[in-house]
């Protein structure tokens, strides 16, 4: 079972959520938003779903006047799910009920501080009731031969609604396992006895990594066969630590940034020691480095342990995954930003474990904004009146009332946003372009021909990101509009996107807020030959370059180059006299944002 929604209804700042979809592309959610806006809320509800209540639930989680907390999750069914034991029902029959039924759910509630079970909801539990229907069951006759001892009678045959009953507990017990991580503290020990190797956390997860039994080494007499197997066990631990933390310690890049250091103490009782060395060579235990890498080391290790849990199992001849919930209260938060991103890049990896992450955050260098990271970001909101909220980010633009509009701004920074705050200001007059190199061009193009200096061009860095930050500009309140080329491939893929889902797909609504520049596969070619030859190729055509239309060439030689080369120089003040046939282009282009934005 996969998880598909989830629903929570009186807890802490939350009301109720409504039906909350997580991502269908990946296996990562992202709760974006302010703090105290419910995020840590919405992962401890979950994790009351599937393991009950907290020591704290009473106390602390349940909603103020409230008596009953309710949370719902709904998964989605898979063939394999029912065919635990194909003898009760038909193969067919079942594969047919979950392609007609592609979802179940669970709930679990509390009620004046009586927490229920686990139990499939009344809508579920009288779909998958179908698949039972009391039938009666002839046993098989046999000829009874009269010499022969008595046969036992034969057992009863268990009823359909026992049939039943069994199904649902064995669905139930089939619940994904969800677990919260409020913080990462387990660290590999500086020193522990072999003896109580079994209770440490750190331990057992570092030996199911690396698929080691540490007791056994300790048991290895022969001086050089310990210290091979160890040298081996080092260089794993240490390969697999500097994949995943790219952080530069100094301006020295370093093959190996950190080594691990591994000593097995023979002097009774026999102990381990872990150590992880610097670039300078000099051993530390782990609780000796800084908190943020601490934390970093301990989420590496568990995160790498848990890939292993949910590693294809040997099922007869099945392999079959194991799949987790891992639900994450604000990962990474003393980190540096490289190490941030670090983070990102870890969980994304054993997202693709099947493991289904949840994570918490107002850090945008955590959250994705291209491409299918876009789908993953849920915004968490809080109102006074409806409590804490969880829409994506085009649920959240549509609605009339936005409330605070403070849920979009890691989102805003996470897309490069941060430093043109010019964006978000009403006298300001902003035009969205596909990407840097519009951006570079076109501010040039604004100096040149000395157009009005509230006018900027914000780059939504590739065309699959255009429909985001329009959305995003758009649920800020922006007044925006959008110049982009006429490639067939891009700029009309952009162009038609936003026809369709913004302006009822009717063009003459389009164009009052989107201008193609027709004839022009690229910004490049705004430019005729000549112009663009002198004043941003700076050298002469040669043949094969004359038979290529500008955008074309600047993609085998450098196109952001070019485009920034040529912003440097208007910026530093060189005069560039560009043709009537381009001037006119470009004129034509700032009259149309000079009309939309009722620029006088």
């Amino acid at each position: 079972m996969r998880l598909y929604s989830f629903q929570i209804k009186g807890f802490r700042s939350i009301i109720d959520t409504g039906e909350c979809k997580v991502s269908e592309i990946d296996n990562i959610v992202v709760m974006a938003g302010q703090n105290e806006a419910g995020k840590t809320a919405i992962l401890e509800a979950l994790d009351f779903f599937r393991n009950g209540p907290s020591e704290s639930f009473v106390k602390y989680q349940k909603r103020l006047s409230c008596d009953r907390t309710e949370v719902i999750c709904k998964f989605v069914l898979e063939p394999d799910d029912l065919h635990f034991n194909d003898d009760i029902v038909d193969k067919d029959k079942i594969d047919k009920y979950v392609n007609d039924n592609k979802y179940i759910s669970f709930v679990r509630e509390s009620l004046k501080e009586k927490v229920e079970n686990i139990k499939i909801t009344d809508e579920s539990r009288l779909l998958l009731k179908h698949l039972f229907h009391e039938e009666k069951v002839e046993p098989p006759k046999t000829e009874v031969d009269s010499a022969a001892s008595p046969s036992p009678a034969p057992s009863a045959l268990p009823t359909s609604e026992e049939l039943f009953d069994n199904t649902l507990s064995y669905l139930i017990e089939s619940i994904p396992p969800f677990s919260l991580y409020t913080a990462f503290t387990d660290l590999l020990p500086s020193e522990i006895l072999v003896t109580d190797l079994e209770q440490s956390n750190a331990v057992k997860d570092f030996e199911k990594v690396f698929s080691v039994n540490l007791a056994e080494y300790a048991q290895v007499t022969d001086p050089r066969d310990r210290k091979i197997k160890l040298e081996a066990l080092e260089n794993l631990a240490t390969d697999d630590f500097n994949q995943s933390w790219k952080q530069t310690i100094s301006s020295i890049k370093d093959e190996k940034k950190y080594t691990f250091s591994i000593e097995i103490d023979n002097a009774e009782p026999k102990k381990i020691i872990f150590m992880i060395k610097g670039k300078d060579g000099t051993p530390l235990y782990l609780e000796q480095k800084s908190s943020g890498f601490r934390w970093f080391s301990a989420f590496h290790l568990r995160l790498r342990s848990l890939m292993k849990d949910s590693a294809p199992q040997v099922n007869g001849s099945q392999k079959k995954h194991t799949r987790f919930i891992v639900l994450i209260d604000e990962p990474g938060q003393n980190l540096h930003d490289i190490a941030q991103k670090d983070v990102k890049k870890i969980l994304e990896e054993t997202a693709g474990k099947n493991i289904q992450i949840i994570y918490s955050t107002h850090n945008p260098n955590l959250i994705g904004t291209e491409g299918k990271e876009f789908t993953r970001i849920r915004l968490v909101s809080n109102d006074e009146k409806l409590g804490t909220k969880v829409e994506n980010v085009a649920q959240f633009i549509s609605k009339e009332d936005k409330g605070s509009l403070d849920a979009l701004s890691p989102i805003r920074i996470a897309m490069g946003l941060i430093n043109i705050q010019s964006i978000f200001d009403p006298n300001k007059f902003s035009v969205v372009v596909e990407g840097i190199t519009d951006h570079y061009y076109f501010s040039a193009f604004k100096k040149i021909f000395k157009k009005d200096d509230r006018i900027h061009f914000v780059p939504a860095c590739g065309v699959d990101n255009v429909k985001h930050l329009i959305s995003v500009m758009m649920g800020w309140g922006c007044n925006y509009k959008a110049v982009f080329d006429d490639d067939p491939i891009q700029g009309r893929k952009a162009y038609n996107y936003l026809k369709k889902q913004f302006y009822e797909d009717n063009d003459d609504l389009a164009h009052k807020h989107i201008l193609k520049i027709t004839n022009c596969n690229g910004i490049e070619d705004v430019f005729n030959q000549t112009d663009f030859w002198k004043f941003v190729m700076g050298r002469k055509r040669t043949k094969k370059d004359a038979k290529m239309r500008n955008a074309e060439v600047v993609k085998e030689s450098g196109k952001e180059m070019y485009a920034r080369m040529f912003l440097e120089k208007i910026e530093g003040g060189e005069i560039v006299a560009l043709s009537k046939e381009t001037s006119n282009k470009v004129e034509e282009i700032f009259k149309w944002i000079n009309e939309k934005f009722a620029i006088k």
